[in-house]
């Protein structure tokens, strides 16, 4: 069941969460006006496009000063943050899977999480790597790509970030059945995977605003 979703939900995901950040994002300008309000206003100004503005700032301000008001250094903080939110949830997800407690039904439910856990990390590493490249190229640190390449890698970004934003999905819904998601398991499980999910939906308006901004 959760590989057939798994095949079909990445896409799905990318369409929904592109649609709703070209809606959140129309009433700010393409490139955000900066002028007088420093790095963070940059960031605030990015995050008010995304799904969850609050966490968007919380997480990403901390960087304001290594973004700059580059587009492509935001992407690649908010991606490396998720990352480290896939990290964290996985290790939290392998400590529940191994505790012992759970009942059948929900210590499966736990290794194919712990299994789709660790498929978005890897996930969320391709995608820093490519992004990291992206900044190397925009700063002068490396040749610059094509326009069909560059555009090649941000469409790998968007679908390796989605398809991490499904695993986070998926690996909840494994929880919604009683005999896995009793005696407040369910709750555990969403509060170790559900920043993972909204951390993913948030780089991934981040870097479709981004890739908006790039001539055709």
């Amino acid at each position: 069941m959760a590989g057939s979703l798994r095949s079909v939900l990445p896409l799905l995901s990318a369409v929904l969460l592109s649609c709703w950040c070209c809606i959140a994002g129309a009433a700010r300008p393409v490139r955000p006006d900066i002028r007088g309000g420093g790095n963070a206003s940059f960031v605030t100004a990015w995050c008010a496009g995304t799904e969850y503005p609050a966490l968007c700032n919380a997480t990403l301000s901390p960087y304001a000063a290594t973004v700059g008001d580059s587009p492509t250094r935001l992407a690649c903080a908010a991606l490396n943050v998720t990352l480290a939110g896939a990290r964290n949830a996985t290790k939290a997800m392998k400590g529940m899977a191994a505790g012992g407690q759970l009942a059948p039904a929900a210590a499966e439910a736990a290794r194919d999480c712990v299994s789709m856990l660790g498929d978005a990390v890897g996930l969320l590493g391709q995608s820093v790597e490519a992004m990291s490249e992206a900044a190397a190229e925009e700063e002068g640190r490396a040749p610059q790509p094509s326009r069909r390449m560059a555009r090649f890698r941000v469409d790998s970004v968007l679908t390796w970030a989605s398809a991490a934003l499904t695993d986070g999905d998926v690996c909840m819904d494994g929880f919604k059945g009683q005999a896995a998601g009793h005696g407040g398991v369910r709750k555990a499980v969403r509060r170790h995977v559900l920043g993972l999910v909204h951390l993913s939906a948030n780089a991934l308006c981040i870097v479709n605003a981004m890739a908006n901004q790039a001539p055709p």
